[in-house]
Parts: C-alpha cells; structure tokens; sequence
C-alpha cells in the first residue's frame, strides 16, 4: 500500500541534471521513501544508505540509456539529507552495426529483412530496452519466414570511453531452412476427411515454415465442433526437402442432448428440447433435430451445419421446419424450407445470403387463407463484442435486406429491410451500460398483402419488457368477434438501455427502460411509441446468466397488467 503524498519523499534529492527530461526521469526511477515522523530528522547512517542506494538506482539507469560516462556522487547536503549529483556527460552512440550469422547450414538466412528488423542505426542512442526489442524482432522474423529454430547467439556491444560510442555485433543462430508439407494425421483425427484438414491449413505446401502459420493451423482446428484438444508440430524428419506438419486432435463426444425452459407472462410458458450429432459426414458438420413446446409456437426443427463448405470461412446452413403458431395477431402452420451461406470476411465481419421457401394456412383478421412465399435474405454483421452470452464491451451491428414474393390467396412482392445496433460500456470492473436500437420497414406492398409472419410486431420480452406480446402493433377489428385485434404493422422502431450491475461471482441485477412501436406505415410515428422500465436479477452458473426481469408499463392503460414478468437464459440484448 502506497503512502499519502504528505507521508512520501524522494530517496535522495538529485542535482546537477540540466537536461528536464532526464532529470524528472531520473527522479523517477529513483522513486520515493517512507518519511520520517514530523520533527525527527533521519539519523545519518541512514541518509547515507538511501544516497548509496540511489547513486546505484541512477548508475544502472543511465547505463541502460547510454550514459556510460556519467559520474555519481552520493552524499549528505548541510542538513543531513541523502544528495545525489550526477553529471550524466555525453550520450553514447552506436558507431557500427554488425549481424553475424552462425552455422554452416544457414547461408541463406534474411540480410537486409534483418538489418530492417532490428529498428536501430548507426547514429542512434544505445539504450538497452531498444537492443533487447531489436534482438527479439530478429527471431520472430526468422521464425516466420523458414528459420523455426532459430535462436540467439551471443552478442557483443563493445563500448569507446574516448569517442563516446559504441559498436555492436548481433549474431544469431538460424538454423535450418524449413519449408512446409502436407499435414499428416499422426492421432485422433480418424473421423475427419484427410482433405478436410488439409482444406483447413493456413498456407500452401512449400511455403516457408512459419510459426504464427502453425499456431493458427492449431486454433482453427481447436474450434472445430468435433475436436476438444488440437496440437499441430512440424514432423522430425524432412520428406523430398519439404517438413509434412504433424496434426494432432481429440475429439468431443459425437452425440449431444440439450433442453431450455422459459417462462413470461406475457409470452407464457415454453419448453425445447434438441439432439445434435457431431461430424455427421467427416467434415464436421453438425446436425440438430429440436423440439419445442410453447403456447406461441409447437414443432420441430432440423438443421445441418455445414462447416467451411468450398473454402475456410465460409458455412453452409439447410434447415427444415415444422410449425403451429398461435399469438394475438394470427394463427399459422407452416412447413419452411432454406439454405443460407455465410462467409466470415474479417475476425468481426461476416455477410450472408440465402433463400427461403414457406408454404402456410394463416388465419387472422382478415380470415383464412394460404399463402407460399419465396424470400431471399441477405445481410452483413459486424461483431465487435468481447462474448456472446454476457459482453462487457464492445458494438454489434446488423443489417439485413430480404426480397419477397409470396402468391396464393393473394400475390404480392415486397423488401423486407431490417437493421439493430448494440453497444456495451463499462464503467467499471463490475458496471456496464448496454444499449440497443432495432428499426425496421417492408418496401413494395401494404400490411393487408403481406404474409402474416413478415409483419413487424413490438411488445414482450424480446422487445418492448411490460407490455404484452405483440400489443404494441397496429390492430383491426375483426368483424367476427367484434373487436379490434394485433395486426402487424409496415414499420419498427425499437430501443433498450440497461444498467448491469455484477454484486459478485454469481449474482448481479439491472434496471432498464425499454420504448418501441410497429407502424401502421412506412415510417414508424414516433408519437406512437411507448415505454416499459424494470429490473432484474442475474444469476451466473457458469455458462452464462440465467435471467429474471420484472417490467411495468410507465403508461398503463386500461385492461394493460400493471407488471410482467419474465424468465429465460442469456441476457436481454
């Protein structure tokens, strides 16, 4: 623990530096000692010490900034206290830089890539960080263009008194040249396709070994659905002058079973279920049968991942559904069919594109009917958060542009646009502001022609918390019951911020407004919106927080439940 200011002062005093700069880093470097109780003055072994102890501080400081001809002098000024003088003279200098290569099998090492890499010239200060960064920069070149056993050798930096200047000699041991073969399969990658993982390397047969190339060859496979463990290593022995890459992996168990439960009382009660098979056909593809039970919605799923499908970074998705939908603004069966490819251009980038063909029986305000739509979604994402499941920090950004034709009971053609952006902020280690903002609006069509699940809806837990689901969306009467029901609307706008606040390992709370409406039209009527606040209990298992908000309408109105309560897993946004 340090001591108050009022309670600290330097070592010793230093004098005799013209030089501002150096003398407050020399004041620095020094630091500071306890001060003696008011009124008692240091007894003079002791202020002697702390001058000794500091002129060695200062010694070993200017040596590392090229001070080699300093002279120091400890003392004890007229009232006893620790004095150091210090005259720093001339800066040293380097004079001649010199790379030394060793070994008779290494005549092709990098000369000029090296001479570069060091960062220091004839000229410049010899600072000690400056040679251990240059000495370091050499290896890690060496090591990513062929030399992956290069190492240091030893380096001489001979110092002149009489021309204030030095010449260094950096030599290293590069080893051999290493080019790269074709990965081999040396354990626990039986159940992958040997062109798979070769899909899967980072560089090309032949190129020149790099580690950087190996440590990522090694994390690709390590994130694979399939693999629990992977190591990659060059081989010993060199195969037509080329190095293969020993593949190592374990795999995760192929069959997995998983469940969810869910409850709100705007939404009601739900259950899901689902199976997944791991590397269905050695590529690691993943296949996922699901179930769900819900008062909204009943069926199943079937979904098969297709992983780097063509080329690394780009997934391949086929899925099939089979629904019963039952909410405020329709009741629907649908059978869906679609595929989508997405391919991760940067670490946070990735767009996708796909298409999507439904056929249903919808029945709402507007009566019974069917309706077989084609959509072809596209999107882009930026993902900048620090995780998925509870981000600290970071932005996230959608945008998604889905052309329609849907025909049956009635034909139309429409765009579906659709974008969102969430940011998390901390303010501290156990404080964090999120925010979100969700806009949307269909081009082409009106609501009447639209299919009854491509309206916009607002209101629940997923959108707007306090209200029930979908009640924040345009109504119809509907002549057969003789009242105004949820229709959907053309438009949305939508928005949350959130105060999370992290009390300890396992448990947290935030408090939050939330504000949005569908519109009738095109552009959302801002006059239309309307807000929700609440606050929430997070509890964290492990795996990521299981949630639990309550939320109040801030304008409740008549036949509106004054609370609503809702409980799932994961964050709200």
């Amino acid at each position: 623990m340090g001591l108050p200011a009022a309670m600290a002062e330097p070592l010793a005093r230093i004098e005799g530096v013209e030089d501002a700069a150096l003398a407050r880093a020399l004041s620095r470097a020094v630091g500071e000692a306890d001060a003696r109780p008011s009124g008692e003055p240091d007894a003079p072994w002791r202020a002697r010490a702390r001058a000794r102890e500091a002129a060695d501080i200062l010694d070993r400081y200017l040596n590392s900034q090229g001070y080699y001809g300093a002279v120091i002098d400890p003392r004890l000024d007229d009232t006893g206290q620790a004095v150091v003088r210090v005259r720093p003279g001339q800066r040293f200098v380097f004079d001649t830089i010199a790379i030394d290569w060793i070994g008779a099998d290494s005549p092709g090492a990098p000369g000029a890539e090296a001479q570069a890499a060091l960062g220091i010239s004839e000229g410049d200060p010899v600072v000690s960080a400056n040679v251990l960064s240059a000495r370091g920069r050499v290896v890690t070149l060496l090591h990513e263009n062929g030399y992956l056993e290069a190492r240091e050798g030893e380096h001489d930096i001979i110092v002149d008194h009489a021309t204030r200047s030095a010449d260094a000699a950096f030599r290293f041991h590069p080893g051999p040249f290493i080019r790269l073969g074709a990965p081999q399969f040396a354990g626990g990658l039986a159940d992958l396709r040997p062109g798979f993982i070769e899909r899967l390397a980072p560089y090309e047969t032949g190129d020149p070994a790099s580690r950087s190339a190996l440590n990522e060859y090694s994390r690709r496979l390590q994130v694979l659905q399939s693999v629990s463990v992977a190591d990659v290593r060059l081989a010993p022995d060199d195969e037509d002058g080329l190095r293969p890459v020993d593949v190592r992996a374990a795999p995760t168990p192929r069959h997995r079973i998983e469940g969810a439960l869910r409850w709100s009382t705007s939404e009601g009660a739900g259950a899901e279920a689902g199976w997944t098979r791991r590397n269905v056909f050695r590529g690691d593809e993943t296949l996922l049968i699901s179930g769900q039970a819900a008062e909204l919605v009943q069926g199943f799923t079937t979904r098969l991942t297709v992983p780097h499908w063509r080329r690394y970074g780009q997934d391949l998705t086929l899925s099939a559904e089979l629904l019963a939908e039952r909410t405020d603004a329709f009741d629907q069966d649908v059978f869906r069919v679609s595929a989508s490819v997405a391919r991760q251009m940067t670490d946070r980038l990735s767009i996708t594109t796909g298409a999507r063909l439904q056929t249903a029986r919808v029945t709402d305000v507007l009566g019974a009917r069917s309706a077989t739509t084609l959509s072809l979604p596209s999107g882009v994402i930026w993902d900048g958060r620090d995780s998925l499941l509870d981000p600290q920090r970071g932005l996230y950004l959608n945008a998604t542009a889905a052309p329609g034709w849907s025909i049956g009971s009635q034909e139309t053609r429409y765009v579906r646009l659709e974008s969102g952006v969430r940011a998390y902020y901390p303010l501290s280690d156990r404080l964090v502001l999120a925010a979100r903002v969700r806009a949307g609006a269909i081009l082409g069509t009106s609501p009447d022609a639209l299919p009854a699940d491509e309206r916009f809806y607002a209101g629940g837990g997923g959108s707007v918390r306090g209200y029930a689901f979908q009640s924040l969306s345009p109504q119809r009467f509907n002549p057969n019951t003789g009242l105004n029901e949820v229709f959907g609307g053309q438009s949305l706008a939508e928005f949350s911020a959130e105060a999370r606040w992290r009390r300890s390992e396992r448990l947290g709370f935030t408090a939050f407004v939330d504000g949005g409406a569908a519109g009738k039209e095109l552009t959302p009527n801002l006059g239309d919106i309307r807000y929700g606040a609440g606050v929430g209990v997070r509890y964290y298992p492990g795996f990521g927080p299981l949630r639990f908000d309550i939320a109040t309408p801030l304008d409740r109105r008549s036949g509106e439940a004054p609370v609503q309560i809702y409980i799932s897993i994961g964050q709200a946004f």
